[in-house]
């Protein structure tokens, strides 16, 4: 019984030294970050070229009623799998809901995002309101230009009251934010944010449980929510513009 006792204490030892060597650093860690400020903070650095056709694209193309202004700004070279946005038109509980997506590549910053082996890319944020009913041209714009780090902001109903306004983050530390409006949503909570303007010019939220998906996913899951009830209740309410 004795030495039963010592080959389990062995063992056991054995296998806690195997788990301990097999733990894996994390992508991005503070020493990466501290790299990343520092090549930001150095012009020799810089992807000039890129910098100077940006300057150029801003004299031709002026930005659009964003709501952080889209200034070009150096940044180190670097090299990214993609990004994206696109618009959305549905119909919920009667009413016509217009919105936004973003995308994400995928690559060692993102490679945790993905479910699907053969997926290159994946949806992380994606936000749905109420249309107004007026003339806007809801802008839209997703960025790599703080790679490994994301963000894509947007506007809906940019022309009343009933404005949307929202930024979305993806960090290469798996953290990822949303504000809509100076609401701030922790993203890994849910990655679809419904919004219902008020009459009264307040505004409401609700948060959904969406994790990461691809498209077909996407799509799928904002069809099933025509038929979910508190969704479905959320939409229609009286309160609502």
């Amino acid at each position: 019984m004795f030495l039963f006792g010592i080959l389990t204490s062995c063992n056991f030892e054995s296998e806690k030294t195997e788990k301990k060597d097999t733990i894996i650093e994390p992508f991005w860690t503070l020493e990466k970050a501290k790299k990343m400020a520092s090549d930001f903070n150095s012009p020799e650095k810089w992807d000039n070229k890129t910098l100077e056709m940006e300057v150029e694209n801003l004299k031709e193309y002026p930005p659009l009623d964003f709501p952080l202004y889209t200034s070009p700004f150096p940044t180190p070279d670097y090299e990214s799998p993609g990004n994206g946005n696109g618009s959305i038109e549905t119909e919920i509980g009667g009413k016509k809901i217009i919105g936004q997506t973003v995308i994400i590549g995928r690559g060692e910053h993102s490679e945790y995002l993905f479910k699907n082996l053969n997926d290159e890319y994946v949806t992380y944020f994606t936000i749905l309101t109420i249309e107004d009913g007026m003339e806007t041209e809801n802008p839209v714009l997703a960025t790599s230009r703080n790679h490994p780090h994301y963000l894509a902001q947007g506007s809906l109903n940019t022309s009343s009251k009933s404005r949307v306004d929202w930024v979305a983050t993806q960090f290469a530390d798996k953290n990822a934010y949303g504000i809509v409006n100076t609401r701030i949503f922790d993203l890994r909570i849910g990655r679809l944010i419904l919004v219902a303007p008020q009459k009264d010019g307040s505004i409401r939220f609700y948060q959904t449980e969406a994790p990461t998906m691809n498209s077909d996913e996407r799509e799928k899951f904002i069809e099933n929510l025509k038929t979910e009830p508190k969704v479905v209740e959320f939409f229609i309410n009286r309160n609502n513009i």
